[in-house]
């Protein structure tokens, strides 16, 4: 099925190598942009204004104001402090990385002082398996860019379900199916699309350990490969990279009792043609030509009580 021949240095593993080096790197952009490279202080703090701003042109997806906010896998802090700014009456963001959210309470201030005020908003430090918040705490819990890195993504679904109010949302801005273009989050390193459909494992962790010779900053944003990874979730600091697809996820999302609201594949050029299509929409190529998706879960409501049966 891969292209995965010869030996420790074997032809598959060398083709690889010698396309990566010389193919464009998406990332190009957002260098030039913050004028900043990846990993420093300065990019981090140039992402999390640039992220806000397109939140600002952009909105959430769902009206915020006056409803009390989860956001998990907060990162950078953007998102929650654009729901603060955006009237929510409260909003928590929570992640495991300290050092990311150092920028969103950073963010937070500075858009307070500017509105003469505090932002209602908090960064806490948390594991999204294990949320300690109380049953219908939430109106609204938002995930960007984090379901592709929970590795038990079932998990944090029915912690969201938990802590939202009956008639609440869960939000997914997007989230990337494993088979989507950058599906395997291998953007500053091997940077072309979709080498998953194509070479195996084995041979993407090699063609990476010959890219970080030439480029030894690789090994800092992918510490895996000092020690001996054997799978490319294994390459990330925290080994968060799971295998979802689309359909894994909306199975999920039934399976835990959500209704889904709206699920949209957000599709690449070629993609669009799926639409003409019809059941092709319900395959794997949904996934393939796209760049990730997003998706509004609905809690359901308690049923009404009718004066006869109380």
């Amino acid at each position: 099925m891969y292209l995965e021949w010869g030996g420790a240095l074997g032809l598959a593993d060398t083709i690889l190598y010698q396309i990566a080096k010389r193919w464009p790197s998406p990332m190009k952009r957002f260098d030039t942009e913050f004028g900043a490279q990846p990993g420093t202080a300065e990019y981090d703090r140039a992402y999390a204004i640039s992220q806000f701003n397109r939140q600002v042109c952009d909105g959430i997806g769902l009206p915020v104001f006056g409803k009390d906010v989860l956001e998990i896998g907060s990162g950078h802090g953007s998102i929650s402090c654009f729901a603060a700014c955006a009237g929510a009456r409260s909003v928590v963001g929570i992640d495991i990385n300290q050092h990311s959210m150092q920028f969103g309470r950073e963010l937070a201030e500075k858009l307070g002082t500017g509105l003469s005020g505090r932002l209602p908003v908090t960064f806490q430090e948390m594991d999204a398996y294990n949320l300690s918040f109380g049953a219908e705490t939430f109106d609204i819990v938002i995930s960007e860019n984090s379901f592709e890195h929970f590795i038990r993504p079932e998990r944090v679904m029915e912690e969201s379900f938990r802590v939202l109010r009956p008639g609440g949302a869960l939000l997914v801005p997007i989230f990337s199916s494993i088979y989507s273009m950058y599906g395997l989050h291998l953007k500053n390193g091997l940077k072309l699309p979709w080498a998953n459909l194509f070479f195996s494992e084995k041979t993407i962790i090699k063609a990476m350990q010959r890219l970080a010779i030439d480029k030894p900053a690789l090994l800092d944003t992918y510490p895996g490969l000092r020690n001996g990874a054997q799978r490319v979730r294994d390459l990330r600091a925290h080994g968060d990279l799971n295998d979802i697809t689309y359909g894994k996820f909306k199975q999920m999302a039934r399976d835990t009792g959500f209704k889904i609201e709206r699920f949209r594949p957000i599709s690449l050029r070629i993609g669009y043609a799926l639409r003409l299509l019809g059941p092709l929409q319900r395959t794997l190529l949904a996934d393939i030509l796209s760049g990730g998706a997003s998706a509004c879960l609905r809690k359901p409501k308690r049923p009404a009580v009718s004066p006869a049966s109380s």
